[in-house]
């Protein structure tokens, strides 16, 4: 019997959602397939109109308009065996069942989107189900939080056999530092980016964040003792001292009242990135510009000022860290048989990357400091104590006071940053990495192959089976009494391992050098109203989005 009086349009019916089943199982339930989401659109298109010339070959006397009714039946089908296929799985079949969590995240991953859309607190969601369900919370499909300090060796040490997930190729193909999935291949580019933190240049640097120090200060003169929100004028100088070490020049954020543009184009940006959007999604949004537009406007600045930047290579006065990064552009571009794609990779590179060292150095020191001088003005007695140290570590330089002697004698100071790093991370959901194919245990628990653990850093901190007082702003655990932290892997505020962050040592000196100072210089309480709890209540957009503190600072005698 011939094969067209076998297949009928209606028996391709069942042809079709069995189409579905074999490519859901074959291709979309093995492997990656976030980087090209929008590519199912025409390939969906593609297979309809498949279906309609099929159908009409079999069936000469079907007319078009029929032969595509049936052909749109036929995808839907389709389509349908798909997703009846991922949702049995995801109930029924998927090795992440054994683990608590949402109900709806084991569906769904929009589901843990929408659950955290109302107060952008992710990081406060996942505390609170872990403190219910324990160490290791299901939020996802194919994710779940893990707060188990254990999982720190497996994930960021220089022996991890976890890579970092799918989401940090979400801006592909442009590519950070941070963005490198491939341990080899970021070893390399980290490799490029070390001279830019060695003692050297930081020394070099020291210099240009005391400018901005020094500006601040004037600002805070300005106030007379007025209350004023310290948040907003500390993420001002961080972004104007990263401005200085990503192009050469500041956002000039403390000068200007209203802010710098592009800066304010990168906070609308971010204000999506604690919303858990699967990495799929995300890259689907930025496939169609208009719907990512701030987000493109802001590395198209900084695109721009790389530009401008290039054109005054080796003729500062003093290295920035985009001249690192210059260098080693220049060099490897000049090398001979450089095709000009190849170059404009390079290029490409080193625009992402100096968006990461604005982003990266401002949102987290800004963060951190907000919080330490929250707690400066909370814990009686804890200011006149800093004074003291850095009266004592001023007069033994001659009343300077030195980034050197903070650093090595500054005790308590840098107890108390510590501890505000420990309390309020400022990446404070934590970061995800990916489980090898043969799975991993940590601790005691078995974690499937290819599922991602977000490494919760807020929970782990705030876990009394990490630390004594876990909820408690205790400096003394950083100093005397170190019994106070029962598990040190739990304390990974800059993260850890070969994929740490590289500007850590960077930051403690700004925090230091501008603590020392106002600690030094004001006597400093909160505004009248004023209690933190605001502040307390700051979202998760991935870093911290800082709600206003308002403090007071009064004027005191000079060291």
């Amino acid at each position: 019997m011939a094969i067209h009086h076998l297949l009928t349009p209606s028996s391709f019916r069942p042809l079709a959602g069995v189409l579905g089943c074999a490519i859901y199982i074959l291709y979309y339930h093995r492997g990656e397939h976030h980087l090209y989401p929008q590519r199912n659109v025409p390939a969906t298109i593609s297979l309809y109109f498949l279906f309609a010339l099929a159908l009409k070959q079999l069936d000469a006397s079907l007319t078009t308009a029929t032969a595509l009714s049936q052909a749109a039946l036929l995808t839907t089908i389709y389509l349908a065996a798909i997703f009846t296929s991922l949702t049995l799985y995801r109930l029924f079949l998927n090795p992440l069942n054994k683990f608590p969590g949402f109900p709806l995240a084991r569906i769904a991953a929009f589901a843990h989107t929408i659950h955290i859309s109302k107060n952008m607190d992710r990081h406060m969601i996942l505390y609170n189900a872990h403190k219910k369900w324990g160490r290791f919370v299901r939020y996802g499909p194919n994710d779940i939080s893990v707060s188990d300090p254990d999982v720190v060796r497996l994930a960021l040490s220089s022996g991890a056999v976890c890579n970092k997930a799918p989401w940090y190729a979400f801006e592909y193909p442009g590519c950070s530092l941070i963005s490198v999935r491939d341990p080899e291949a970021h070893a390399r580019r980290r490799r490029i980016w070390s001279p830019a933190f060695s003692d050297k240049a930081l020394r070099g640097y020291e210099v240009r964040v005391e400018k901005y120090n020094r500006t601040l200060l004037r600002q805070i003169e300005g106030l007379d003792g007025k209350p004023t929100n310290i948040a907003r004028w500390f993420e001002s100088w961080s972004f104007d001292i990263m401005g200085d070490l990503a192009f050469g020049q500041s956002f000039n954020m403390l000068e200007s009242p209203e802010g710098h543009w592009a800066i304010t184009l990168l906070k609308e940006a971010q204000a999506g990135g604690g919303l858990s959007i699967p990495t799929w999604a995300a890259r689907l949004l930025f496939a169609f510009p208009p719907i990512a537009r701030e987000y493109f406007r802001f590395q198209h600045f900084c695109a721009d000022q790389i530009e401008k930047r290039l054109k005054i290579q080796g003729k500062q006065a003093n290295s920035d860290i985009t001249h690192y990064l210059i260098e080693n552009y220049l060099t490897s571009t000049a090398v001979a048989g450089k095709t000009e794609r190849e170059k404009k990779v390079e290029l490409t590179r080193l625009h992402f990357d100096s968006k990461l060292i604005v982003v990266a150095g401002s949102d987290t020191t800004a963060s951190t400091m907000t919080f330490l001088f929250y707690h400066i003005a909370r814990e009686p007695g804890l200011l006149d104590r800093l004074r003291a140290e850095i009266r004592g570590l001023a007069e033994a330089d001659g009343g300077a006071i030195e980034h050197r002697r903070l650093q090595q004698g500054a005790t308590l100071l840098n107890a108390c940053i510590w501890e505000s790093l420990r309390l309020h991370p400022a990446v404070p959901s934590g970061l995800p990495r990916k489980t090898p194919p043969e799975g991993v245990y940590v601790g005691e628990t078995y974690v499937p192959g290819n599922t991602v653990m977000m490494l919760n850093f807020y929970a782990m901190a705030h876990d009394e089976a990490n630390f004594v007082g876990a909820d408690d702003f205790i400096p003394e655990r950083f100093t005397t009494r170190p019994d106070l932290i029962k598990h040190r892997d739990a304390l990974i505020p800059f993260s850890a391992g070969p994929a740490g962050c590289i500007g850590k040592n960077l930051a403690l000196m700004e925090m230091r050098l501008m603590t020392a100072h106002l600690v030094s210089m004001y006597d400093i309480t909160f505004a009248p109203g004023e209690d933190g709890t605001g502040l307390l209540k700051s979202q998760d957009h991935f870093t911290v989005a800082l709600n206003p503190l308002h403090l007071v600072f009064t004027r005191r005698e000079a060291l």
